[in-house]
């Protein structure tokens, strides 16, 4: 993500690798670019950690789409990444998965 100028329409889902918090502080902080179109965060990608590190990039979050589906409450996380969003964002998808019942909003 560093190295991209502009970066539109992420997308991230899958497992993350538990590792140590202290080695990736301030990794948002070293991408440059015009973060827009859609952002896609699924499953483990939807947590508290990568969307602090999405909050840390210093040119700010130009998405007009933000699509969060998650599989335990992350709505606290989210909120500010939205709020980043508020001068471009169009629409808003939020799932959350309890004890397998989807819960939505969009």
């Amino acid at each position: 993500m560093a190295q991209l100028p502009n970066l539109d329409d992420l997308s991230l889902s899958g497992y993350l690798i538990p590792v140590d918090r202290k080695e990736l502080l301030g990794i948002g902080t070293v991408s440059r670019g015009r973060f827009g179109g859609a952002l896609l965060l699924r499953h483990e990608c939807a947590d508290r950690d990568v969307m602090s590190m999405l909050l840390d990039i210093p040119t700010g979050l130009h998405f007009t789409e933000v699509d969060i589906r998650c599989m335990s409450e992350c709505f606290p996380s989210a909120v500010p990444l939205v709020e980043a969003c508020g001068k471009t964002l169009v629409r808003l998808s939020y799932m959350a998965t309890f004890f397998g019942k989807p819960l939505s909003f969009s």
